[in-house]
Order: structure tokens, then sequence, then C-alpha cells
């Protein structure tokens, strides 16, 4: 059973809890606080998406107070038997998930449903589960509060690509850091192993012989010879992809799904030459520039990316699978 109890074992009333959570913490602060600090600990210490956050429902976390707690997904985009999956977090002795949430659980009185909720201007708890779109500002607004720069440019997978980095720069090899966060393949894990230039640099250069003779600078190239390189450079090879979709809501209140469907071709596929192959817009052919297959998969996870971060802020759930035509090579 997934369902839990508080640490004194005993369930609460629908009604008591939520009156006095409405009364006592809601209207000053403590609960958006509460629900806030989980979310953020939980989402970064288990790499959950946006997406994945608002999935989470209550009767499907179990938690066992300072060892962890093992948390169920019916439904993730690399689920291809839509079986789900379970995940589990440890109790951590800072920053801890695990007591997060135990506190947010029962000071929002919450025995099913939705485990994180929508909180009003005047501090009433919602029934229903946050909508993803509304995520990202939160996580934006925490972050400018915290006084983290550049915060604007954080996304529905910074979370993810935040604990990857920690794991990275923890010592996680990188089969550990799969098994953990649930990839598939090493491809969807590397896209989200950010590796500064200047680390890079130091790798690269460090078993480099030193050159024997120094590179010439300030060199002048001439008008003809700066023309004849222009005219005679390569053109860069289009690669023929197909693009598989499938869309669906996060529940049956969310509304989002054309909208999702619209702007996901408007500004995802048709900047590459979409060909719809079906009715349904559930399958595309596009046509992606690429002087090397490094650079074709960079482009790829790219697009990926940008259609699940669409999909999110319509709270819609993506399945996407991006095929090379001609290889046969995947990315999803």
């Amino acid at each position: 059973a997934r369902c839990s109890t508080n640490n004194a074992g005993t369930r609460h009333s629908a009604k008591r809890p939520r009156e006095s959570w409405v009364k006592n913490y809601t209207k000053q602060g403590q609960g958006q606080y509460a629900r806030n600090r989980s979310l953020i600990l939980l989402g970064f210490w288990r790499g959950f998406r946006s997406d994945e956050i608002v999935r989470l429902r209550v009767e499907d976390v179990e938690i066992v107070p300072g060892e962890g707690l093992t948390c169920y997904l019916g439904r993730s985009k690399g689920d291809r038997q839509n079986l789900g999956r379970e995940f589990k977090c440890p109790a951590l002795s800072q920053m801890c998930p695990v007591n997060a949430l135990s506190y947010w659980k029962v000071l929002a009185g919450l025995e099913s449903g939705p485990l994180y909720r929508g909180i009003d201007r005047w501090g009433h708890l919602s029934n229903t589960a946050m909508a993803g779109s509304s995520l990202i500002p939160l996580l934006r607004a925490l972050l400018d509060a915290a006084g983290v720069p550049a915060s604007e440019e954080f996304s529905s997978h910074s979370l993810r690509r935040g604990f990857a980095s920690w794991a990275r720069d923890s010592g996680w090899d990188l089969k550990e850091l799969m098994n953990y966060v649930g990839w598939r393949d090493v491809k969807s894990a590397m896209r989200y192993l950010d590796t500064s230039t200047q680390k890079l640099q130091t790798r690269f250069e460090q078993n480099l012989p030193t050159p024997l003779t120094p590179p010439q600078s300030g060199t002048q190239i001439s008008a003809d010879e700066l023309q004849q390189k222009a005219f005679s450079a390569p053109t860069v090879p289009l690669i023929a992809l197909r693009v598989k979709l499938s869309l669906s809501r996060f529940s049956k209140m969310s509304r989002g799904l054309t909208r999702a469907h619209r702007l996901i071709e408007k500004t995802c596929l048709e900047r590459y030459a979409m060909q719809r192959l079906n009715k349904d817009g559930t399958l595309y052919t596009i046509a992606v520039p690429s002087p090397s297959r490094e650079e074709l998969s960079e482009a790829i996870y790219t697009l990926l990316d940008d259609m699940y971060r669409v999909a999110g802020d319509s709270e819609c759930t993506l399945e996407a699978t991006v095929q090379d035509i001609a290889t046969g090579e995947r990315w999803e």
C-alpha cells in the first residue's frame, strides 16, 4: 500500500485539517513555504521534471521516517508500456526531502489526491494539482528571491539537470546515475550533464604534446582569398527525420491539449520544414541541417526539450521519439 499516515500513525479527517490549514497556516504564508520547500527538495533529490512533480499523488507516496520514501509515478515519457515506476529517495541530515514532505502533508492534512496543490491569493488550498505551467515561474521567483543569478533561464528540466550535475561532481558514475534517475540510454543522460568549457579545456589539454611551432597570429587574408573560401564552403547536409508524438492531458481538468499541439508544430517543428504525415498530427517528417552527428544529436535534444517544455506549460504529458530515416537511429 502506498498511502501513508502522519508520524503519529493517525489519519486526519478531511474536514478539520482543511479548516485548520486555512485558519492557522495558509493565510500566514507558512503553507506556501512548506509546499514550495517540499517540491523543490523532492524535485531536486529525485531529479524530477516539473510535469512529474505535479502528477505525484498522496496515496502513491510511502514515507518511512528517518529512512526514506518511495513514490510511484503512473506514467513517464520513457515508460513505453505505461506501467509506471517506483522511485526511492533517502532521508538526509540536511535539506531532507523526506522531512520536508512529511511536514507538508501533516500541515495540509493531505490523505489522498494531488500531493502539490494550488493556493489562491486568500490562502485557500485547492483540491486540484498545481498547473504544470505554474512551476517554472514559481521556481524562477524562488531562485530570484534567493539571489541566484540568471534565474529567468531556469526551465522545467532545471531540477533534473542540477541533480545530474551535482551527482557527477560528487563522483557518481554514469550507470549509477542512469539507474537512479531512470534514463534508458546514455544519450538521454548526457544531455543533462553540463561540463564547463574551462573544465573540458583543462582535461583535453593536459595530455596534448607541446606544439613544436607556435601558431601564427595576425595573418592577413586578402579579399580575393576570403571570397574564394566563402564560395567554396561546403553545403551543410539536411538530415531527414521522422518525429512521432503522443500528447495527453495531465488530468480531466487540463484544457491545453489543442494549444500544446498547435504550439509544438508552430514553435518547434515548422522551423525544420515540417511535413505532417497523418490527420491526427502524431507523425511528421522534418529536415535538420547537420554538419556532424554530434551537432545533429544536440539539435534533436534541444528540440525534444522544447517540445516537453511546451507540453508541460500546457498541462499535458508528451511522449516523443525522433528517428533518422536513413540510419534508424532514435532519440527520445
